[in-house]
């Protein structure tokens, strides 16, 4: 018979699109309310080189950056955190229009994933109403991007971010399986 396992926890992070930097620190103070201090940040780039997709509703000018989140988390915390994160999108709103774009998701050894509202092929549903995008896998030591990777996921910024990143992960994956470490609560349950 199969033996049901738990998936070891996961590191989060969160893709930050903004255009009015000014605004950033209170939306981390919002971000770290609801889910811990922000242990790192990447560097920022030019967002309008990859799209103008979210020209419409924030602007030109875009800032792209990149934020983890302290500890390791369950997995399944990715529905807390991608309802969260629209909450503080709305928050941040003005006349119906984002004036910043949150998109959570984590990282394990072996691949990132991001949280989404919207299906397609790649993507799985998980529940209420957030499905699970595989953006990049690891791959000859390095994160290979997928066909329907996000352009600003393969730049050498993200690159850098996401690889240290999983080291930093690493590194708190074996003081957790040495019981050295706890995973932060996610506050999921069960019903069976």
């Amino acid at each position: 018979m199969a033996q049901a396992t738990i998936h070891d926890p996961v590191q989060f992070f969160v893709g930050v699109l903004i255009a009015d930097i000014g605004l950033w620190d209170r939306v981390k103070g919002a971000i770290e309310a609801n889910w811990g201090r922000i242990e790192t940040e990447s560097d920022r780039i030019d967002f309008d080189q990859f799209t103008d997709y979210y020209e419409p509703e924030m602007g030109k000018n875009l800032v792209r950056f990149w934020v983890s989140l302290e500890g390791i988390r369950p997995p399944e915390d990715l529905i807390r955190l991608k309802w969260s994160c629209t909450a503080i999108e709305n928050v941040f709103s003005r006349d119906g229009k984002r004036l910043v774009n949150l998109d959570p998701g984590y990282l394990t050894e072996a691949k990132l994933i991001l949280a989404s509202f919207k299906d397609f092929a790649h993507r799985i549903y998980l529940t209420q109403g957030v499905f699970a995008d595989m953006q990049m896998i690891w791959y000859h030591g390095k994160f290979a991007p997928r066909e329907w990777t996000f352009a600003d996921y393969k730049s050498e910024t993200a690159q850098k971010f996401f690889t240290d990143l999983r080291e930093t992960y690493r590194r708190k994956l074996k003081l957790y399986r040495e019981g050295k470490l706890k995973p932060l609560s996610s506050g999921f349950q069960f019903d069976f």
